[in-house]
């Protein structure tokens, strides 16, 4: 029976880094076993979303096959199923970055804790917050958080914005999603209403922010890091408020292949389970080696019980929000020595596996966000000739022109499953 390992790497696509002598993290980095893959591949360049540039939330379900202008409603339910929370419908779910404010201006909408410091916060939130309605609180890894507020007979509307920057609301009938935008506002803006059924989520929402912010500044968290002179968590920036599930295809059925995830961010996780697939319990090590070894040992025990497995590794895009171009070239190196390497001993080409490689979207590490940029794709597959690079020029330059958009991925790889079965 023919395998498929669909692997993602967050945001790996970039600019070229005149520092990395023009080249991008990904043509830079020294890949020699992806090389072994290129005798038998063929290049996509497919497009996420035309002219905006998505969240990763978009480029995930596009990748996997799902439309996110058809099927999201909002990434705050992935976020929060992803965190072990259970929304109903009617409450409002919502991703929580915990940043940081200074003078009421933003100094960072990420403020990296440990996972105890978060732990502490969640707890600090839960039981000293007060707000009319009922809420969860739950921590996610490095600082992001989901929150879930329960509603009371009536229901909670999605119709809001975000108050974290650099988010703007778009809205397809009722499915919605957010877009990356080029703004360098400081400016800390509150929750607005895009309709009246939506001034009281509103703001229940911005009542909720000034107190939990309050908390945040009285926290030992807060007071431990003030003293080692490290960034302060005291402000909470929520987005993407859903208030019912996606109602997506189960992905088993649909291709007749039963699939598995290895992933280990909650939005990653919201996403497979909503899939309908088995979702493998792995952490997000700090550690880059090790996580990698972890999810390849996740990976190889579920090509023995599944036919497909889809991989996320979230690393790339977290080093290039900060800039960080060399630290995202090593990963990528690690990537091919550690993940793909280990995969190259279970995983055979030439009898039918498939073997794809891409990502959500594109990160810059010079301009430090999302930038809209159409996506470099991978797949391997004995039906195909060879090719010499796997690069975003190469995709660019040598790319198989049927496939246009990112949701035409997933089609096309199920269908070499399929034909190889």
């Amino acid at each position: 029976m023919a395998k498929v390992v669909f692997l993602i790497v967050d945001g790996m696509a970039d600019d070229r880094i005149p520092q990395l002598n023009n080249h991008t993290p990904l043509s830079y980095a020294d890949k020699p076993n992806l090389s072994r893959l290129l005798l038998h591949s063929e290049l996509l360049y497919p497009s996420v979303l035309g002219k905006l540039a998505p969240e990763s939330d978009s480029g995930v379900m596009a990748d996997l096959g799902y439309d996110p202008r058809k099927y999201s409603t909002g990434r705050g339910w992935f976020e929060c199923t992803g965190v072990g929370l259970k929304p109903e419908e009617g409450d409002i779910s919502l991703r929580v970055n915990i940043g940081e404010v200074r003078d009421k201006k933003l100094i960072s909408v990420r403020t990296y804790l440990s996972q105890e410091e978060l732990k502490e916060l969640e707890k600090d939130i839960n039981e000293k917050v007060s707000i009319p309605y009922s809420f969860e609180f739950k921590a996610g890894v490095g600082y992001r958080a989901g929150l879930v507020i329960r509603h009371k007979g009536k229901k909670f509307s999605p119709y809001i914005s975000n108050n974290e920057p650099g988010y703007k609301v778009r809205f397809y009938g009722r499915h919605k999603l957010s877009f990356a935008l080029d703004s360098h506002s400081n400016r800390i803006e509150k929750i607005k209403p895009f309709k009246k059924e939506a001034v009281e989520t509103a703001n229940v929402l911005n009542d909720f922010i000034e107190k939990a912010s309050d908390v945040l500044v009285h926290s030992q968290v807060y007071s431990k890091r003030k003293k080692r002179n490290e960034p302060l968590p005291n402000f909470l920036f929520l987005r993407d408020g859903a208030v019912e599930a996606p109602k997506m295809f189960d992905i088993n059925r649909k291709y007749g292949a039963r699939w598995a995830a290895v992933v280990g961010m909650p939005l990653e996780q919201g996403i497979a389970k909503a899939a309908g697939m088995h979702v493998y319990d792995v952490s997000e090590r700090e550690d880059v080696s090790e996580d990698l070894e972890e999810k390849a040992r996740a990976v190889i025990d579920a090509l023995r019980r599944f036919d497909a497995v889809y991989i996320h590794v979230k690393q790339t895009d977290a080093v290039s929000h900060l800039g960080k171009f060399v630290e995202k070239y090593q990963i990528i190196e690690k990537i091919d020595g550690i993940l793909i390497g280990k995969l190259l001993e279970v995983l055979d080409i030439e009898e039918g596996d498939t073997f794809v490689m891409t990502c959500d979207h594109a990160t810059s590490s010079l301009l430090k966000r999302h930038i809209n940029s159409n996506i470099p794709v991978l797949v391997s597959n004995k039906k195909f000739g060879g090719i010499s690079e796997f690069s975003e020029e190469a995709c660019r330059s040598h790319h198989e022109k049927r496939v246009k958009h990112a949701t035409e991925i997933m089609p096309l790889v199920m269908k070499l499953w399929q034909t190889g079965n």
